[in-house]
């Protein structure tokens, strides 16, 4: 996994300027979370929100490529790459961050927090 520490910084810190996020440590890369449903992932310092079957044409509109996790198997991904440029701008992170959580919450993607032996780091915890 190739991971900056001022990425994830990065990230987490513009997120948090429109939501309240937390994060932890998945498989390859970095879990992120909205009120405790998984909304994205960060693999390789690259961000990507999730998508379903209602969002997926938005994101493949804007051009945003799609996340695959071996190069040799291509599947239909549920998660597309934010462009750099979005977390500059509050109004599109949000639009964008609103249009993820809501395809996690319909495909019930929830952590229950108090079972995982992985803590949840939430912001105020690092200031």
């Amino acid at each position: 996994m190739n991971l900056s520490h001022a990425y994830l910084d990065r990230v987490i810190a513009r997120l948090s300027q429109v939501a309240e996020v937390s994060y932890r440590r998945i498989f390859n890369g970095i879990g992120i979370y909205y009120r405790g449903v998984q909304f994205a992932i960060i693999i390789n310092d690259h961000l990507y929100f999730r998508a379903d079957e209602h969002s997926r044409a938005l994101y493949q509109q804007k051009g945003m490529a799609a996340f695959q996790p071996r190069a040799a198997v291509n599947v239909e991904s549920s998660f597309f790459q934010l462009p750099n440029e979005v977390l500059n701008q509050p109004a599109e992170l949000t639009h964008w961050l609103r249009i993820a959580v809501e395809a996690a919450q319909i495909g019930d993607f929830r952590d229950d927090e108090t079972t995982l032996d992985a803590p949840i780091r939430h912001l105020q915890a690092r200031t």
